[in-house]
């Protein structure tokens, strides 16, 4: 069986990447920011695998990824890998729906996956735990905003990425071809 060095490798520095975004956005934001919300930046390292790999491999690095997040969260596991699989079929759905290569269909599907998943997040804590997620509707609504900002620039780096570590990029297209 032939190793895929590149995929390993890929592999490899989404996770580093993940860990210095999340590092980012847990420790770094606030010494900047003081008390402004972070951007959800580890969710459009998600939205970007989802989009530009294969399903099954999709799936398997989310899971990865969320097991890796929980180090920066105080969120309990089965809600991290509950609220990923949602949002994975989410994202999937539409992406085989509608699909087209590009910074701004990143951007935009990075935005609908902010505002989806903190609702994921609130209703599934509703129905799953014993004390609920609050709603904190201001917060909320400033890492929907920032996060979608952050999107082009990540886009940039991670599509450069995948071309040096990638034999070939995987574009499904969906239904609908723009």
């Amino acid at each position: 069986m032939k190793i895929r060095w590149n995929f390993l490798l890929n592999f490899l520095i989404l996770f580093v990447a993940l860990v210095f975004v999340a590092g980012f956005q847990t420790t770094f934001w606030f010494q900047l920011f003081g008390n402004v919300p972070a951007p959800l930046l580890w969710l459009n390292l998600i939205v970007y695998v989802t989009l530009y790999r294969k399903p099954y491999p999709a799936i398997i690095t989310i899971y990865a990824m969320g097991f890796v997040l929980m180090s920066y969260t105080g969120m309990p596991l089965k809600m991290m890998w509950i609220s990923l699989l949602i949002l994975f079929t989410l994202v999937y759905g539409i992406k085989r729906r509608v699909f087209w290569s590009g910074s701004g269909y990143y951007t935009i599907m990075c935005g609908f996956s902010a505002v989806a998943y903190h609702l994921i997040y609130f209703f599934t804590s509703m129905v799953l735990e014993r004390n609920p997620a609050s709603f904190e509707i201001v917060d909320r609504l400033v890492q929907i905003i920032l996060t979608p900002s952050f999107a082009f620039p990540m886009y940039w780096v991670l599509a450069k990425m995948d071309k040096v570590t990638q034999d070939e990029l995987v574009h499904e297209h969906g239904g609908l071809e723009i």
